[in-house]
């Protein structure tokens, strides 16, 4: 439902020429929809979820099919150089097969009869040639295979690298909230200094019109001689006023567009965009005490946050480093079969279908001490981090404290202006009324002016001080105070 809300508001905001009024909430709820940066962060928990994804693969065997087709220039030759010794008993053999060639039955068995009676010492050794040039597979060959390796054991190497990825998740995320924690600040910043600059504007202008009237009474009461205290001098010193105030009133102007841009572009809408701020708020003194908000800030801030799970990161790579000292076991096995255009030689019919399994281990016996150095380091990372986390905690405590004090005096302020404004109002009134019977002289009546639009002003900036610190309590904290 909210997110429809954002969608309809910024849909409004761009596209239509009516002007909606937001408050503080809308505005903060626009921002975390469309600002850019808050984007970034997003997209970037997006990545490290993917990543984690990656990481997550090492648990699974690879499996992969190759198709490999291969035609040389000639067919392959097998070349073999030599000769065959041949014993006795050989060449007597050889002896009888040669009497198969004789086509007379008679003369042939009577040579076989002679040859089988002969020992088989009275035949010489022989040899035969070896010399062979055959080919042993044809030129063209297409072999498919499927390829299996998985990691039986990496030393817990692989459970490291996932819980680091799983960890720089937590990290994107923590970045993620502190960027949208950086949106809610800036734009409660730019609110609150529109909100400012806007009353400024409106106190100056309302002062502008109260001088121009005091300038015209003042140049009547020259003018016309009635009046025996008021003198040249005291018309240019009231005209002097009104043209200083008029300048006031124009570089007010000036600020209250330049932080009103400010805001639009904190809220991610585009640059000829416009909004109209609306604001009421009733101010109470903070109900919360310091050991209490800094238990939160420890618990909550984002910035602590991300050196805890660096610190978890830094243990996993410490057991990554340290699986270089364990042996690694993988298991393997492949299925193929291969065609070649020879139907004979090495790949024959009975070679075309093959299949092997196996495992590889491998175990480190010395590297150097580089491991030893590796897992070193990775300690002393961790130590310093630690050091890291209590500077932080004190920074931390320390501008929550800081903060906390601003936001009490200020409200001690706020009170005691507030009382203030309506005394500078009352005396403001009462010098114009006296001032137009001549019973006060026309000093006296711009000073009222000047008070009442300093008192005012003063209490308008310790409001917006005072908001600011409890918006800068709330970023610290990590969280929204009530």
């Amino acid at each position: 439902m909210k997110l429809l809300l954002v969608f309809m508001l910024s849909i409004s905001f761009l596209y239509s020429k009516e002007l909606k009024s937001i408050t503080l909430e809308e505005a903060i709820q626009i921002a975390l929809e469309n600002n850019k940066r808050n984007k970034v962060s997003k997209l970037a928990l997006e990545v490290a979820n993917a990543q984690y994804n990656q990481a997550l693969s090492a648990n699974y065997p690879t499996i992969n099919a190759m198709l490999v087709g291969i035609r040389k220039d000639e067919s392959p030759i097998y070349q073999q150089r030599g000769s065959f010794t041949l014993s006795s008993e050989l060449t007597k053999t050889l002896a009888l097969a040669n009497t198969l060639k004789e086509s007379n039955a008679v003369v042939r068995q009577a040579q076989q009869t002679a040859i089988a009676n002969t020992p088989a010492s009275a035949f010489p050794a022989g040899s035969i040639s070896a010399d062979l040039d055959t080919t042993s597979y044809g030129r063209d060959t297409v072999k498919g295979s499927i390829n299996l390796q998985y990691p039986v054991y990496t030393g817990g190497k692989i459970s490291a690298i996932i819980e680091q990825a799983k960890l720089n998740k937590q990290i994107a995320f923590n970045a993620m909230k502190r960027e949208e924690e950086s949106v809610v600040f800036d734009t409660k910043k730019y609110f609150y200094g529109y909100v400012l600059t806007n009353e400024l504007h409106k106190i100056a202008k309302d002062s502008y019109e109260r001088m121009q009237f005091i300038s015209d009474l003042t140049k009547k009461f020259y003018e016309s001689g009635e009046s025996l205290t008021v003198k040249k001098t005291d018309y240019l010193s009231v005209q002097v006023t009104v043209t200083l105030i008029e300048s006031i009133v124009s570089k007010l102007e000036a600020n209250k567009n330049l932080v009103k841009s400010a805001l639009i572009n904190s809220m991610g809408l585009s640059w000829d965009s416009d909004v109209n701020i609306s604001y009421t708020s009733r101010l109470v003194p903070p109900n919360y005490t310091l050991a209490k908000l800094v238990e939160k800030a420890y618990s909550s801030n984002k910035d602590i946050n991300e050196i805890d799970i660096a610190l978890k990161i830094t243990r996993e790579q410490i057991k990554e480093k340290k699986a270089g000292h364990y042996p690694t076991l993988a298991f393997m096995g492949e299925v193929s079969r291969t065609y070649n255009s020879y139907e004979y030689g090495f790949l024959n019919e009975d070679q075309r279908n093959r299949w092997n399994i196996g495992f590889a281990a491998n175990l480190p016996l010395f590297d150097g001490f580089k491991t030893t150095s590796e897992v070193e380091e990775k300690i002393a990372e961790k130590k310093k981090m630690y050091l890291i986390k209590d500077m932080l905690k004190d920074a931390v405590a320390m501008q929550v404290k800081n903060e906390l004090t601003n936001a009490l005096i200020g409200f001690k302020q706020i009170k005691t202006l507030k009382k203030a404004k309506k005394l500078a109002k009352d005396s403001r009134e009462l010098n114009i009324r006296a001032y137009q019977i001549e019973a006060v002289e026309p000093k006296d009546v711009v000073q009222a002016q000047y008070i009442e639009a300093y008192v005012k002003a003063d209490y308008l900036k310790y409001v917006h001080d005072y908001l600011i610190s409890l918006a800068k309590i709330d970023k610290l904290v990590g969280k929204e105070l009530k």
